[in-house]
């Protein structure tokens, strides 16, 4: 509990200086009424509670425990008094005092009292009763803070669109001391939809407090209907039916907007007061990091409460302070767009896939969406390798070297550098030059360009244009890309064709192919107000954004992305990862391009195919449904 402090007013000060240091206990003597009130503000500041009881005539029993309870109630961090006139009757006095209470995470609210006081063989004494606490308090009864939150403030998107809106929800919980079969639960619950980190952080809860209502995830009304047959019977498991703010789409849900729930005890921990164990808060995305922007801080009053629970008096309030606003770039049109693009695509199963789309004149994210993500942001925090969509990268470092789509490459089956053996992954096509070799999207002809023309520093140096290195500061965690610098010819050849050490988010990739189309490499912008909201952009050289104009075209037209129904004026580069140990190698899919100033990137992991028809079709529906 932080210090308390006294204030009080000149006329207190005075009968201070009169009485003089008298000290505490029983050395202390007040002679004027105006002596004892200054002296038994000053303890009870202090939570002097034993010198006040020696102020007081005839404390009861119960007087220290009655005190500490006010304070405790309403978990006052810090308290000061101020006195106003002081009416004296011969042997008796009333000092009219005003309470000044700080609350924890509320604020300050003020009590008006009045300390009585009387005059007893020379000795001024506080004539105490539970009222000298607050007006109305008797015996048996109690103070206590009743709080009401404001309504929550809106997620918003571009155009002031709202991203959340209000449904019928079920938080699906546990109680620890009804859990019976730890094991059964947790399979049925991953098994219902949550995620093992879900319910193993639950569980762990549960049991270190076993009373306490601890949410594991929530679902749709509908979604509780078809689950509750496997989880309802189930020992342990609890469920908490609400009307519930939700995100307009499950993919803002699962991502960027976020979801809210009932408060766990950790959280409550971590947040403190004004929270209760009943309030609800932002959990995860927006909702969670600009918890308390949104929720602003709730209006509060102090009651006297009866011993029978009614409500005596109201002695003082605080008004509530409504939550703001987080504005976004989010363009709902454009994130039900991505969504449906992947969720139509049936051939992803349980792989896990993203979408994230931006505005590639300003860096505003449009939209982002992941599926089978467990939980994980992978479309902002994913760190992946770029597989050959880094050749954007590679090619602008050659570019910038003087090279030209026309420069003469070509594309044997395999190429060996220090000892290390690569080969190609979508063919190995005859190729003439660098445009060529880009469309068909060929390693060992990078590889051989990259080796004869660049040094190590170049492949990091033409990253950081593109700003891949660069952490976001867009309002929410995300990745910021990795190219670290080559350590030899073949890390040199590894990392030129997107693999090595390099790995990626699809928001960094998505940012590639936005400074791709606009020539300016821009920090990405998502929440108003963010760091990255204001970061000016940073040209690219003319030559470079006609290099890779010219090259991303052929990809579509002729190249790794052709006859995968990508719309016309589409410009597009493919990528396929290879990584893990062994003879077979477990592959992410990569498509990165633009069309009509939106910039896009799209990854499918573990994918049993490559960029092109992988990714494709997800990235032609995507931009069907935008039309233009």
């Amino acid at each position: 509990m932080a210090y308390l402090r006294l204030s009080i007013s000149a006329a207190g000060i005075a009968a201070i200086a009169i009485a003089g240091c008298s000290g505490s206990g029983s050395q202390r003597q007040p002679a004027t009424p105006q002596a004892t009130a200054a002296s038994f503000l000053a303890d009870w500041s202090h939570k002097d509670w034993a010198g006040m009881r020696e102020l007081t005539l005839h404390p009861p029993a119960d007087f220290t425990a009655v005190n500490e309870a006010a304070f405790a109630s309403l978990d006052v961090t810090a308290a000061s008094f101020s006195t106003g006139p002081m009416r004296r009757t011969g042997d008796t006095a009333r000092q009219a005092v005003t309470e000044h209470l700080t609350l924890a995470g509320l604020g300050q609210v003020g009590i008006r009292t009045t300390v009585d006081l009387v005059s007893r063989g020379g000795r001024w004494l506080v004539r105490w009763t539970p009222a000298t606490i607050a007006p109305g308090l008797g015996t048996g009864d109690t103070l206590e803070l009743q709080t009401t939150w404001p309504a929550r403030a809106p997620i918003l998107g571009a155009d002031g669109a709202p991203l959340t809106a209000q449904a019928q929800m079920v938080v699906v919980g546990l109680e620890g001391s009804r859990v019976k079969d730890p094991a059964s639960v947790s399979r049925a619950l991953v098994a219902a939809g949550a995620t093992q980190q879900e319910v193993s952080t639950a569980l762990a809860a549960a049991r270190a407090h076993p009373t306490y209502f601890e949410p594991v995830f929530t679902v749709t009304w509908a979604r509780y209907e078809q689950l509750k047959p496997a989880i309802y019977p189930l020992p342990g498991t609890v469920f908490q039916t609400q009307e519930q703010r939700t995100a307009i789409t499950p993919g803002l849900a699962d991502g960027i907007v976020g979801t809210v729930g009932p408060i766990t005890a950790q959280e409550l921990g971590q947040l403190g007061p004004p929270y209760n164990a009943a309030s609800v808060i932002g959990q995860t995305g927006l909702e969670g990091a600009a918890e308390r922007q949104l929720a602003g801080s709730p209006a509060a009053s102090v009651i006297v409460v009866s011993s029978a629970g009614g409500t005596v008096a109201t002695v003082a309030s605080i008004p509530q302070r409504p939550g703001t606003p987080v504005d976004t770039t989010i363009d709902p049109a454009v994130q039900r767009a991505a969504e449906a693009a992947l969720a139509s695509d049936t051939s992803l199963g349980t792989r896990t896939a993203a979408l994230v789309a931006v505005d590639a004149t300003t860096g505003a994210v449009l939209a982002a969406t992941d599926v089978n993500s467990g939980g994980f942001d992978v479309a902002l925090e994913g760190a992946y390798p770029p597989g050959s969509t880094f050749k954007v990268i590679t090619s602008t470092a050659l570019l910038t070297h003087g090279l030209t789509p026309s420069s003469a490459a070509s594309c044997p089956p395999d190429i060996t550098v220090d000892g290390e053996v690569f080969g190609n992954a979508e063919g190995d096509a005859p190729v003439r030059d660098l445009l060529q070799a880009f469309a068909e999207s060929c390693n060992t002809a990078f590889i051989g360009l990259a080796t004869q023309h660049l040094t190590a520093a170049d492949l990091p140096l033409a990253a950081r244009m593109f700003r891949l290195g660069v952490a976001p500061q867009l309002g929410l965690p995300a990745y910021a890309g990795s190219v670290p610098q080559p350590t030899d010819e073949a890390d040199l050849a590894a990392t030129s064709i997107g693999q090595g050490a390099v790995l990626v988010s699809p928001l960094d990739m998505a940012m590639v192919a936005a400074a791709a189309d606009s020539g300016v490499a821009r920090a990405p912008r998502l929440v108003a107000g963010a760091p990255d909201d204001s970061v000016p952009g940073s040209p690219l050289p003319a030559a470079v954004v006609a290099g890779l104009h010219e090259m991303m075209a052929q990809v579509v037209a002729t190249g790794t992305a052709a006859g995968q129904g990508l719309p016309a004026g589409t410009y597009a580069k493919t990528g396929t990862a290879q990584y893990g140990t062994g003879t077979t190698l477990k592959t992410d899919a990569w498509l990165i391009g633009f069309r009509g100033g939106i910039a896009f990137a799209v990854l499918v992991s573990n994918s049993p195919g490559n960029g092109g028809p992988t990714d494709g079709p997800i990235a032609a529906r995507f931009l069907d449904a935008l039309g233009g």
